[in-house]
């Protein structure tokens, strides 16, 4: 399953820039590393010197590898291990910890489940992107979800939590999204230079600053792959800051008698999602949303998933089974180019 991973975040990295007019001399680094589960790149141009790079890209490097502890629920060391393994008692958990659940929660309730974190007993169940991949008895899938629910996790303040229920929380759903926002939080809050940084956090990708630091056209250039063949792009979306996160069916699967089963659960039916849709792109200033949202509205399916969005002004671009690609209103605000026709798929404007 990591193949699948890993050709998705290099199509992702297609992130060649607009030409740029302008003379600023740039260092540039890369550092190739590997935290939560999956393959991560940086690129961190400086305009002071290739020390400061080098020092950032590691900076970066460290604190991603900090949240991978944070927000791990198989490190025994970490929260999640321990919030999961407490028995529904109050358990005091880290800020990053916190912090991410409080968004968790925060976008369960705006999609009104859609995107849910305490799928950790269905995820376990049917073991996808791992060697017990399996397709389980209803009467498994039934039990797992009497323990399924955001309602279930309670958060006591002072960074206490509790699990009601026998509730188990993952946040692989919003896990990188949460690390793109800190990395975009960390080249933000350093005034000691000017920064401009990619981060390829697997299928998500972080941009602070562009390519320049005096042209505002210059702009980083992200691939949405082909469901059908990941290693290349049906549209290119282009922007200077912030956030694009793809979510999709080809990531993590297995099939079973002819019939793929890929790993976005349905919190309602405790199968993977049969919505219609191959892959769900959402680009938003806010990573965490992004992240939460790619999985929410590939849960809600084309109809549900563009008026969400139309009423809540998300940028998001849908690819459906039969190669009809749609995009939201917002998408306008940043530069969406189509490259799918000579692949079948249709651009439905």
């Amino acid at each position: 399953m990591k193949r699948y991973l890993a050709a998705a975040m290099l199509l992702l990295a297609l992130s060649g820039c607009g030409s740029s007019g302008s003379s600023t001399q740039l260092y540039t680094t890369t550092e190739d590393f590997f935290a939560m589960d999956t393959y991560m790149s940086v690129d961190v141009s400086s305009e002071k010197s290739e020390s400061a790079a080098e020092d950032m890209a590691v900076k970066i490097e460290q604190r991603v590898n900090q949240l991978d502890a944070a927000l791990s629920r198989t490190q025994q060391a970490g929260d999640l291990y321990k919030l999961n393994h407490a028995n529904g008692q109050p358990t005091e958990v880290s800020n990053d910890t916190y912090t991410a659940l409080e968004k968790a929660l925060e976008y369960a309730e705006m999609t009104n489940g859609a995107f849910d974190p305490t799928m950790a007993p269905l995820t376990d169940l049917w073991g996808i992107g791992t060697d017990n991949a399996r397709v389980p008895a209803q009467s498994e899938i039934d039990e797992a979800l009497t323990h399924v629910g955001y309602q279930n996790v309670k958060l006591l303040g002072n960074n206490q939590v509790q699990l009601l229920n026998g509730a188990q929380v993952d946040l692989g759903g919003i896990g990188k999204g949460y690390a793109g926002d800190i990395v975009h939080e960390m080249a933000e809050s350093d005034t000691s230079d000017q920064w401009h940084v990619l981060a390829r956090l697997s299928g998500n990708i972080e941009m602070y600053g562009g390519k320049t630091a005096d042209s505002g056209t210059d702009n980083w250039n992200i691939g949405i792959a082909d469901p059908d063949d990941n290693t290349d792009s049906i549209a290119v979306v282009s922007l200077r800051d912030g956030s694009v996160v793809t979510s999709g069916d080809y990531e993590r699967f297995f099939e079973k008698d002819g019939k793929r089963y890929h790993h976005i659960f349905d919190p309602a039916t405790g199968y993977p999602a049969d919505s219609g849709l191959r892959g769900v792109t959402v680009i938003d200033p806010c990573s965490t949303k992004a992240d939460a949202l790619t999985t929410a509205l590939f849960v809600m399916g084309l109809d549900k998933g563009m008026k969400f969005c139309e009423e809540n002004e998300i940028a998001a671009v849908f690819i459906t089974s039969d190669k009809q690609v749609y995009t939201t209103s917002e998408t306008g605000d940043c530069t969406f180019e189509f490259l799918g026709e000579k692949k079948g798929y249709t651009y439905a404007e």
